[in-house]
């Protein structure tokens, strides 16, 4: 007869003398203990999980008992996670993403200096888009209610310069640079 291999096995705190009895202890089969002694996975053995052991994940310095913990936390899909940790990213997770583009150009129309298109847009009272699409695909009548409305506010703004008691003032300084 051959000598037992797997002896005196702990399995969750539990020491068995051998597969059979922790086999018949846990309700499995005593290949099944041989198996996860030899894997090294006893402390999964008879608990019904199949599979691999969800890996704990930190992000940022804190740890996590798996991905979908993780993702929970930080209102995101287990995916999100999976992919952030397949590229070596994981601190990205939970952060606001960057916006694709190009950073907007200082727009000026009518005298009137903007940090962007859409800026301009905005304080002339149009949409966010208005002025990139009437000036690129619209006709002459976009155009023309764009030039009245830059007109209107640079009266607009000349009519607060004369009321201020400090006199004329130096022309408002062009907003800073960002999306908008």
């Amino acid at each position: 007869m051959a000598t037992r291999v797997h002896t005196d096995l702990t399995i969750r705190g539990t020491t068995y003398p051998d597969a059979a009895s922790a086999a018949r202890a846990l309700g499995v089969t005593p290949e099944a203990i041989r198996s996860a002694a030899r894997k090294g996975r006893l402390d999964r053995v008879g608990t019904g999980r199949k599979g691999l052991a969800p890996m704990p994940v930190r992000i940022r310095g804190e740890v996590f008992t798996d991905a979908h913990a993780a993702a929970a936390r930080f209102g995101v899909t287990p995916q999100a996670v999976w992919r952030a940790l397949a590229d070596g990213d994981p601190d990205r997770i939970g952060r606001p993403q960057r916006r694709p583009g190009r950073a907007p150009k200082p727009f000026e129309i009518g005298g009137l200096r903007f940090a962007s298109q859409r800026k301009a847009s905005r304080a002339l009272g149009f949409s966010d888009d208005y002025l990139s699409h009437a000036l690129t695909r619209g006709g002459r009548a976009a155009r023309e209610r764009i030039l009245a409305a830059a007109m209107a506010l640079s009266a607009r703004q000349a009519r607060t310069r004369k009321s201020l008691p400090n006199g004329p003032a130096r022309p408002e300084p062009m907003e800073e640079l960002h999306h908008g």
